[in-house]
């Protein structure tokens, strides 16, 4: 802990300081080697942004929780940084949709954590790289660089590190959308020069006497000079009868519909996100799916890179972590919403103040912090003591019934 704080010691050439990191954020993406041929096709963009934003809308926040199921939310400065403010340019909810978007674009994103004199965390600062190299020093500590700003090494233990590909220098861009991309730039390039274009032919003018090749071109030009290019306010336009005018239709369409909407959908496969769930139009059980395969691998890869990164040793060992409050996204219905708090205050997993809590309302009568039973809830007890034993009485019939089952001459009786 205390990155900035003790940098010089650990940077081999020069000393990183926040005000550098906003700098760089300042300057916008100078050293960025981002994906901007994929960012710049509009259907990948707007999947890309529903990813990062969905991702950052989820709550984190500083806990001690161990394996028991005790859960306490501390309110310290790791909680302010996480739910208030994560650096001077940006919110929680900001600096989660960037990292996520870098992750997205270049298959990585870093961050930083700034620490004050006091070893408290001031701040969480995005790195505009998207690819590194690690090497190891003599002492064995790994330290990561990045090719875009040689001139600055960090301890890899001090850098949040999302990755999407794990591989060799963060692995590539394209390994799994050049051929896509290339063919969809290209596609609406020829389509924005088609639309820009005015020298295609809309008609035929026919003469009803034959001309010469200069001749034809002079009637062209008089037919222009008298009904194209004449001033005429009244809309009405007149030819002689040695003219004929056939309109073509020859534009073409090089704007492909039914090859876009496949590419991009292989796009959408590659990121995690389908056209339905893009337009609102998917079913409950499309938006879970997305949830559990898209949104929650980069929540939980969160978890453990700030909870591993933000901690020491001993702090782990107290069950410090960093949590996410998942509820509200995997429920994405008013309905859904509902019947989730019925269900948990039917189970008495939760109480209604826990509930008022959740959806903004301020904290009710302090029996609503009671759990409310029913009896599907209460305990069995032991597994025997709900066998029946025969009362005392019957037991001494049952014996004074013994042999009843034979008869006078000593046969015994079929039981029927």
């Amino acid at each position: 802990m205390g990155v900035f704080n003790n940098m010089a010691g650990w940077f081999r050439r020069d000393k990183v300081t926040a005000s550098r990191i906003i700098d760089l954020l300042r300057r916008g993406n100078g050293l960025l080697e981002i994906n901007r041929d994929l960012y710049s096709i509009p259907e990948i963009r707007t999947a890309i942004n529903f990813i990062a934003e969905k991702v950052g809308c989820v709550p984190f926040f500083h806990v001690r929780a161990d394996m028991e199921g005790n859960i306490q939310m501390l309110r310290d400065k790791v909680n302010y940084v996480l739910t208030i403010r994560a650096n001077p340019l940006q919110g929680p909810q900001v600096f989660i949709t960037h990292l996520i978007t870098r992750l997205l674009l270049t298959n990585n994103a870093y961050a930083i954590p700034d620490w004050a004199e006091d070893g408290s965390l001031r701040a969480l600062y995005p790195l505009p790289y998207s690819r590194h190299e690690f090497k190891t020093l003599a002492d064995g500590s790994l330290v990561i660089r990045f090719p875009a700003d040689p001139g600055f090494e960090y301890l890899y233990e001090d850098v949040i590190h999302l990755q999407r590909f794990p591989g060799t220098n963060g692995g590539t861009w394209s390994q799994a959308t050049g051929n896509y991309v290339q063919i969809v730039s290209t596609i609406q390039n020829q389509a924005v020069k088609d639309s820009e274009s005015s020298g295609r032919v809309s008609a035929l003018l026919q003469v009803k006497s034959q001309l010469k090749g200069s001749d034809m071109k002079k009637k062209l030009e008089e037919f222009k000079e008298l009904f194209l290019n004449s001033e005429n306010s009244t809309g009405f336009g007149m030819i002689g009868m040695e003219y004929d005018v056939h309109k073509l239709d020859m534009k073409l369409n090089p704007l492909d519909s039914k090859l876009m909407e496949s590419i991009t959908r292989s796009l959408y496969n590659y990121f995690g996100v389908s056209t339905e769930i893009i337009n609102g139009n998917a079913t409950e059980l499309q938006y879970e799916q997305f949830v559990d395969n898209t949104v929650k691998p980069v929540v939980y890869q969160l978890e453990e890179e700030l909870t591993y990164k933000l901690f020491s040793r001993p702090e782990l060992e107290r069950n410090h972590r960093v949590q996410a409050e998942l509820i509200d996204l995997e429920i994405s219905t008013l309905t859904a919403k509902t019947q989730f708090y019925k269900e948990m205050v039917y189970g008495t997993i939760m109480n209604r103040n826990e509930i008022r809590r959740r959806i903004g309302l301020p904290r009710g009568p302090k029996k609503l912090d009671e759990f409310t039973g029913n009896k599907n809830f209460e305990p069995l007890g032991d597994a025997g003591a709900n066998t029946a034993q025969p009362p005392e009485d019957e037991k001494k019939g049952g014996a004074a019934n013994e042999g009843a089952g034979e008869t006078s001459d000593g046969e015994t009786g079929t039981e029927v």
